[in-house]
């Protein structure tokens, strides 16, 4: 059976042949086996793809002596922050956060991934700052979150844009110019663009984040599973109004939810 790979895996391929360095090799082969179709006649290639794959990282670490840098997910989502540097990127993060970056006028401050966590809603949201220098170690860690904020001083959509493309870098992204834009504006629409609802417990007011789309079933299987199989009723608290409702209820952001048992 042919493999019948897309034009972008020959492209990701002929990237990977012509890398200079083992990080560029490792991120040519993550993007073509992203690529690489799965069915029965494409076994065999990804089983080779990835054996490579994992023999290139075991000699860049045996290299470096130390491990790909990783930020370990915090809260209810994770979000990147990335720009050019004296783009504001350590600005938003204290003013986002209240975490406190080294901040400068000279160029490449930041030397290494900083983090801090929002409040927003009561949920609580990760924000990591990745370095101006883009170290293929600490991208990694962007190519695995929730969502990336590319910020901006001027207008460097294009170029951010091919950078994340260069890396092979396909986590949403919103752009936020950060000497114009509201702290708080931003705050929202990193909240909209994740995708997420807040819902909270009648009882406790603590919050949990959800799916939009999301259902009274979603929400009870969060807390604990028994909570479904020994599930009556839910009373859905929104807008001034009370709902009785069954699993299949669709809840909405904002909504408080209080569980009856058998």
């Amino acid at each position: 059976m042919p493999v019948n790979a897309p034009p972008e895996y020959y492209k990701a391929e002929q990237r990977f042949q012509s890398a200079k360095t083992k990080e560029d090799k490792i991120l040519a082969l993550e993007e073509m086996i992203r690529l690489m179709p799965r069915h029965h006649g494409s076994e065999k290639m990804h089983a080779e793809l990835k054996s490579r794959l994992a023999k290139l990282k075991k000699e860049t670490v045996a290299k470096r002596g130390t491990k790909t840098i990783g930020i370990s997910k915090e809260g209810e989502a994770q979000v990147c922050i990335m720009g050019f540097t004296s783009s504001g990127k350590s600005t938003l993060l204290a003013q986002l956060t209240g975490a406190k970056p080294a901040i400068s006028q000279h160029p490449y401050t930041t030397t290494k991934p900083e983090v801090g966590m929002i409040d927003y809603k009561g949920v609580k949201i990760q924000l990591v700052e990745i370095p101006s220098t883009f170290d293929p170690r600490h991208l990694s860690i962007a190519r695995t979150a929730d969502l990336i904020v590319l910020t901006l001083k001027d207008d460097e959509e294009q170029e951010m844009e091919r950078l994340l493309k260069d890396n092979f870098i396909h986590t949403k992204y919103i752009f936020a110019h950060t000497f114009r834009e509201n702290p708080d504006a931003i705050k929202d629409r990193i909240w909209a663009s994740l995708g997420l609802i807040a819902v909270y417990t009648k009882k406790t007011n603590t919050a949990m984040a959800l799916r939009a789309g999301s259902t009274v079933r979603d929400f009870a299987a969060r807390i604990h599973k028994d909570f479904i199989k020994n599930f009556r009723f839910a009373r859905i608290y929104r807008n001034g109004r009370i709902v009785q409702a069954g699993l299949n209820y669709v809840l909405e952001d904002g909504d408080a939810v209080e569980l009856h048992m058998k």
